[in-house]
């Protein structure tokens, strides 16, 4: 619904309300709603700022573009890197402990090896004293007969 000033009179009338009519029949004092029309310099002169300030916009934007890929892509490298370097790390480590592994098992192995060796000659060494033992033993009672 428009209110139109027809409405707006039709309301004063039927309120009887005197500064409602004052209002309405005043002169407008405030000026046309569309802007006044320029002259040709002024607006060459805005469509050359308006150019500028568009691209100056767009090299700004496209710095800006090219400043985050270049970033994106620095720190996709650097990534990447770590990574390699990581897996790098990790199998070094995984080596160091498989040759670790290796070689306490061969000490093991040795030290087994070692020890049934040294229990063997100990078993020898006692069963050639007990054999000693009973021959002086024998020697002795024949020469008391």
């Amino acid at each position: 619904m428009h209110i139109t000033p027809e409405k707006i009179k039709e309301a004063a009338e039927a309120l009887e309300c005197t500064e409602l009519k004052s209002f309405m029949f005043q002169e407008p004092t405030a000026g046309p709603l569309t802007k006044p029309g320029r002259s040709s310099r002024s607006t060459g002169r805005s469509r050359r700022s308006t150019r500028r300030s568009t691209r100056r916009s767009t090299r700004r934007s496209t710095r800006r573009s090219t400043r985050r890929s270049s970033r994106r892509s620095r720190r996709s490298t650097r990534r990447s890197r770590r990574s390699t370097r990581r897996s790098r790390r990790s199998t070094r480590r995984s080596r160091r402990s498989t040759r670790r592994s290796r070689r306490s098992t061969r000490r093991s192995r040795r030290s087994t090896r070692r020890s049934r060796r040294s229990t063997r000659r100990s078993r020898r060494s006692t069963r050639r004293s007990r054999r000693s033992t009973r021959r002086s033993r024998r020697a002795r009672r024949s020469r008391r007969s």
